[in-house]
Parts: structure tokens; sequence; C-alpha cells
């Protein structure tokens, strides 16, 4: 393992010349980096270490913390070898969590041999990463101060695309300490989110319900606006999401950013399946956003006069069905391939096939336009002058998708979007075809 930077990267000795005497091991020594082949140096990479009542160095603190992360036989002993005046206050329960989470991380990759202090254009360059949400409303990790970067290496890496396994030491006055603030913070967002997963998991509605309820302040969200949003969520994840909790991937870990992959999930429509993430972000007011994005799935809606099923989206009418089932147009106009059916408060727009420019005698109905009128409707529920709020009843998470989304129904694929007046009452409805 060659380096071309700065960066220290350390490899794990330990007792490995006691190991070499006994089974003739060969270590090969590049640059700052030694390989060892043949003895299992992982065990104790504290041997030898000379810990005194003297503060420890930055490479010190960083073996003990490898130690622990490998080992959780050694937490406790790693832990003990730390001077108290560099625990900068780290309780031994929170340390023992902390290496554990990173433990998990790292079995992701296989079994680490040697370990590098990022330089410090690796380190701003992780440190950007975290804060890459360009969100006025989010806090930097800039805020914990000095701080170095140690990465675990693998020399096996029998998942090199998963996400590196990185840990910081603070710089504080003239040593090196143990990031307290940094890990208690990490910890609590990372138990945050996993306690959102936790009460998905569970079917824990009322639960779920408080944890999102602080990111909607708006007075159109009602209580039970929220809870509708709370049972979506959880029904979304029952339906669609494939991989347990327990196998999530977690990818960044950090006081102000914790992001979690979910590795398998359905698609709309269930065909196909996908990946998507999830993170939390501590925001300046010192409350955590949960970013997840859930789609609006909604089933095939049809065209509605007067509380009947009248037209289905992308069927084929002739001119004698439309004027019967939704009467005769005050204006019919026409483009090309197409004509324009404007009624009272609704437009009807079909694809034409008989090629005349000024008549038609059938199409295909293409899309829908309902305004101001209370005649006609989407479906059984949507109309106009339905309130904002009643539209979230039935579509929880339409405003995190503009309040547009799509079905497809075999004939095509559809969309579906609102207007609003000042007061969040609707007042145009439209449902047309997208067109690839």
């Amino acid at each position: 393992m060659l380096r071309r930077d700065n960066s220290k990267v350390i490899s794990f000795k330990g007792s490995c010349i006691r190991c070499l005497a006994v089974v003739m091991c060969v270590s090969v020594i590049f640059g700052m980096t030694v390989s060892v082949t043949g003895c299992n140096v992982i065990n104790n990479i504290t041997n030898g270490l000379n810990v005194t009542t003297n503060q420890l160095s930055e490479t010190d603190i960083a073996r003990l913390m490898v130690n622990a992360i490998l080992n959780e036989k050694e937490v406790a002993d790693s832990f003990a070898k730390i001077p108290q005046s560099q625990l900068d206050g780290l309780s031994y329960s929170v340390f023992y969590e902390y290496c554990s989470i990173l433990r998990k991380c790292s079995a992701k990759h296989g079994t680490a041999d040697s370990f590098r202090i990022l330089n410090d254009s690796d380190k701003a360059q992780y440190f950007e990463s975290i804060d890459a949400c360009e969100d006025e409303n989010y806090q930097s990790v800039n805020q914990y101060g000095d701080l170095d970067v140690v990465e675990l290496c693998y020399s096996s890496d029998k998942n090199p695309l998963a996400s590196p396994v990185r840990f910081v030491i603070a710089k504080n006055a003239d040593k090196y300490v143990m990031a307290a603030k940094y890990i208690y913070d990490s910890l609590s967002a990372y138990s945050y989110i996993n306690h959102y997963f936790d009460m998905i998991n569970e079917g824990n509605i009322d639960g779920l319900e408080t944890l999102i309820k602080s990111r909607y302040d708006s007075d159109i969200y009602m209580n039970s606006v929220i809870y509708a949003k709370a049972n979506y969520i959880a029904e979304y994840y029952r339906l669609k999401v494939k991989t347990s909790s327990d196998d999530f991937s977690l990818k960044v870990l950090s006081p102000t950013r914790v992001v979690y992959e979910i590795p398998e999930v359905l698609s709309a429509d269930s065909k196909s399946i996908f990946s998507k993430t999830v993170e939390l972000h501590l925001q300046k007011d010192g409350t955590y956003f949960i970013d997840d994005e859930v789609p609006v799935i909604i089933s095939e809606l049809r065209f509605i006069a007067n509380g009947d099923n009248r037209l289905r989206m992308g069927s084929t009418y002739t001119r004698d069905e439309i004027y019967q089932l939704v009467g005769v147009p005050i204006i019919t106009a026409y483009e090309r391939g197409c004509v324009i059916l404007t009624y009272s408060g609704m437009t009807l727009r079909l694809e034409t096939f008989d090629g005349a420019v000024n008549s038609w005698t059938s199409g295909r109905l293409s899309s829908v336009v309902i305004r101001n009128d209370e005649v006609f409707s989407i479906g059984q529920d949507l109309y106009i002058g339905m309130n904002v709020s009643e539209l979230l009843l039935i579509y929880p998470m339409f405003d995190e998708s503009e309040y547009t989304s799509a079905f497809k129904n075999g004939d095509g694929e559809f969309v579906l979007s609102f207007q609003f007046d000042d007061y969040g009452n609707v007042t145009r409805i439209r449902l047309g075809e997208i067109i690839n």
C-alpha cells in the first residue's frame, strides 16, 4: 500500500515480532505501510503500547479506538488505557456503543489491517461531504472545532463500494483528546433516526406522528393530516420496503447528518426494485429533520359527471358516446391530431384518428381539466373547492411532490395535478397523459 500524499498509514503490528519468530512470516515495508502476511496481528494491536500517566499521541489514541472497533472484547481495555484527561468527559457506555456501530460498518468490508489519518485535503473533502446539503436551516459540522479523521483500511476489501469507516479525534490546545461532544451528538442523531425506523416497524402511528410533527408547522397540517402522513409512511414501508431495518446500510454518521441506504424497495407498480436513502439533519433550532422521500402512489382515476363514472383515461370514444356521456360541448376546437371540447367548467382533449381538419368521429381521451364547477370531479373525492387539508387526508404526501402524481392504467401514464387559490382551495384539477 503506497501512499502518495501526506496521510499517515499505520499497520497493526502489536506482538508481530513474537509471531514472526514462531511462524517465520515475511514483512514487506513500503514507505510508512507495513504489509504482514500470515500473522494474526489484529487481536492485540495495542501490545507494546507504552501507556503511562503522560498523554497519548494521536496515533496511540487512534490505535486504541481501532482496537476497540475491531474486537468487542478489547473495548474495556482500550478505554481504560486512555488517560482521563484525554477522554474529554466521554463515558464508557457511550464509547462502547460508538465502537459497536463502527464495528458493524467495518464488518461489511471484511477485516481491517491498518488505518490512516486523513491528510488536510481528504479531511476537508470529508467534512464538506457531510455538509453537502445546501440548506440554511441545517447546522454545519464545523462547529465541532479542530478535528482529525481516522479511516480504517482493508488490503482485501470484500465490499470496496461500501462507505469508508471513519472516526474523529479532537485537537484540544496542545494535546489530542477523544471528540466527546462529537461522539455524544452523533449517537443522539443516530438514536433519533433509528427510533423513526422502530416506530415504522412496530406500526406505532402515534409515535411516528410525534416524530414527524415538527416538520409541519403550516395551518394546513391539522393533527388528522399529520396522523394520515404517519399512517401512510408506515403502510408504504410495510408494502414496498423489502429489507429489514437491521440490514439498512449506514452511509454517514455525524452529529449533524446521518444517512441510511435502504437497498431493496419496490417501485410503485411493484415491477422493479431500487434503493433509496433516508437522511437526518440537525437544524439550527436544535431539532432534527428526517428527509425520507415517500412517493405518492395513486390508483387509476376516472372522470366523474354528476357522481357517475363516465370516462376512462386513454380509452377511445366516438363523438356520439361523448355527447351521450358528458353532453354537447359549448365550444369545439381543433388542433393537429386532436379535438378540444369545452364545457361549462371542464375541458376534454381527445386524440383523433380520422385525419379530418375540422371534424371528428372518434378519439382517444388524453386529458381532462376541471375548473370552477361542481358537476364534474376526478374520482369520487377530488373536486373543485375542496381544501388542501381535505386533499392531504386522501393523498397525505401530495404536498411533498408539489401536488402532482401519476398512475398507469394499461392505456398510458397520466399525471394528476392541482391549482389552489390564496386560501388553499382547489381551483383547477388536471388529469393529463405523459408524453414520452
